[in-house]
């Protein structure tokens, strides 16, 4: 399949987990511990009770994660937007449906709901919530393997454990990338020592890591401090990604990693400022650096832009068109589905290499896919 001959995959296509994940896939020694959901049912003159993604709870009642004030608004925006494939359950059929309205190719499947991202969680807990995912994600992707890949949820709790998933995740589930949240976890940030085992092991089994920020987890998350405070709607979530992605980047400047869905257009900012300071102050650092911190991006890191992002000029004029990736974001409430790519391409200044680069070479290149 090509969209206006331009072979096209989506780097962070979202799916929307079934009610039910948790307790057809996880451990059963957990109990009542094990999430669950509410379905999306038929009601008799009502429709579907739930259109959106599914908010769970544990045995009690409890909510695993608490939802925002947004959740209800989005919920209400969702129903008008995405009929159809909620009336099939958000499926792995009607995914590929979603693809060929779009004109995907190929799809990297990503979480919309984390559930481990609870600092109090032991590590054994939160690694199973993972584990549950991501053997769903493999059966999701089983409806067409050739077009469906899945990014594996790994959780930084216990870096052994990790070690462990990723490569389970990979050699026996098939998973191309594994998808991390970059806040810090009890005290320990992406960059700490301690979780050089799971770069090794990613470098080891040849694929990226995929640095995505989830919304509003049981860990530190700067944007959370305007929650309760005026507008926070137009704080927390608008800067929520994007800030987690600079200190992500700001961290993490080397190995084969991506940062999705928080936009790029402050990336040339933040190179140059990293750069003025390795430079002012780099013989300070307790690991010196070889190189400046924006050849380091260069060399082996991916930016998502966001499909309406006209600034993405403005990136590639600073960065070039090697590391910036394409996705739908399908299917939030913010994606352009099933205009997402005919919006990146009305993007002005953008020249015909450059789409061919980020919808297709890029992505692959990142995702080792030919």
């Amino acid at each position: 399949m090509t969209r206006d001959g331009l072979r096209i995959l989506d780097s962070d296509m979202h799916v929307f987990e079934p009610h039910d994940l948790y307790l057809n896939y996880m451990n059963p020694k957990w109990g009542d511990r094990i999430p669950r959901g509410a379905p999306r049912e038929e009601r008799e003159g009502k429709g579907l009770t739930r259109h959106g993604m599914t908010r769970y709870v544990l045995g009690d009642g409890t909510p695993i994660r608490t939802p925002g004030k947004v959740v209800e608004f989005h919920e209400k925006r969702q129903k008008d937007a995405y009929t159809r494939p909620a009336s099939r359950n958000y499926d792995n059929f009607s995914q590929i449906e979603a693809m060929d309205e779009e004109g995907l190719d190929m799809a990297v499947q990503f979480r919309t709901s984390p559930l481990h991202t609870n600092e109090d969680f032991e590590p054994d807990y939160a690694n199973d919530l993972c584990k549950a995912w991501n053997e769903w994600m493999r059966d999701f992707c089983s409806a067409d393997p050739s077009r469906l890949k899945g990014s594996a949820l790994i959780t930084l709790h216990d870096v052994d454990l990790a070690v462990r998933e990723a490569r389970r995740s990979v050699k026996e589930l098939g998973a191309v990338g594994l998808s991390l949240c970059p806040e810090p976890i009890n005290g320990r940030h992406i960059h700490d020592r301690e979780f050089d085992p799971l770069w090794a092991e990613a470098v080891a089994l040849d694929v990226p890591i995929c640095f995505h920020p989830p919304a509003r987890p049981n860990q530190v998350q700067v944007s959370r401090r305007f929650e309760g405070h005026p507008n926070e709607q137009l704080l927390v979530n608008p800067l929520r990604n994007p800030v987690e992605l600079i200190l992500a980047v700001s961290a993490f400047c080397a190995g084969g990693v991506a940062f999705l869905e928080g936009n790029c257009s402050w990336l040339p900012w933040l190179m140059y400022r990293l750069d003025e300071y390795c430079e002012l102050q780099g013989a300070m650092a307790e690991i010196p650096l070889r190189k400046k911190p924006s050849e380091y991006f260069r060399e082996q890191c991916f930016i998502s832009a966001d499909v309406d992002e006209g600034l993405v000029v403005s990136v590639i004029d600073y960065l070039g068109d090697d590391n910036i990736v394409f996705s739908t974001d399908y299917p939030h409430i913010d994606s352009r589905w099933p205009e997402a790519v005919a919006t990146f391409q009305s993007l002005p200044g953008l020249k015909k290499e450059s789409f061919e680069k980020i919808l297709w070479t890029n992505c692959a290149r990142l995702y080792g896919m030919d």
